[in-house]
């Protein structure tokens, strides 16, 4: 358990997930508390390109990751929510994600894995009740390019601005 909790969090400081790490997570879970002096990344990006075609940038998709802010819900009363997107530049076969809230460094909530197929964007959240704090957003996202794409497969995840919410 200790070897595969410093891999998630040596994989996270190197801007990876524990799956592309060299581990071989199929669940990867956002680290318990927020690493100290994490970055604020919004998300990481990922790309891929044709066999054959490095110098035509059309066939390239790249795809970006964001963690919004955490705030006040408006649509659920009483809670803080993170929502976290990805956006492709071009539809690909399928994107995960997973979202996690953080409170004060604690890990408070996180997200189901959310795939969502045949598209060029996707988004999942994370929220709890309110109290208040210092909140912070996680997301990891894994991308399935497709078919002739190198590589097939890519995943990246990041943290959040951190802001104070009171309720």
């Amino acid at each position: 358990m200790t070897v595969a909790a410093a891999a998630a969090v040596l994989a996270l400081l190197g801007g990876t997930s524990p799956a592309t790490a060299g581990g071989t997570a199929t669940d990867p879970s956002a680290p318990a508390t927020v690493p100290r002096n994490a970055p604020d990344d919004p998300g990481g990006s990922v790309e891929a390109g044709k066999s054959g075609s490095d110098a035509d940038a059309q066939a390239v998709i790249r795809c970006t990751g964001q963690v919004q802010r955490p705030h006040n819900s408006t649509h659920v009363p009483g809670t803080v929510n993170v929502v976290v997107t990805v956006s492709c530049t071009a539809p690909v076969q399928e994107i995960t994600t997973r979202a996690a809230l953080y409170k004060n460094g604690q890990l408070v909530n996180q997200s189901a894995l959310r795939t969502q197929h045949n598209t060029a964007s996707a988004q999942n959240n994370a929220a709890v009740r309110c109290s208040p704090g210092n909140y912070r957003g996680w997301m990891y996202f894994k991308v399935v390019f497709p078919p002739g794409y190198n590589p097939p497969t890519a995943s990246a995840n990041g943290f959040g601005q951190e802001v104070p919410i009171s309720c």
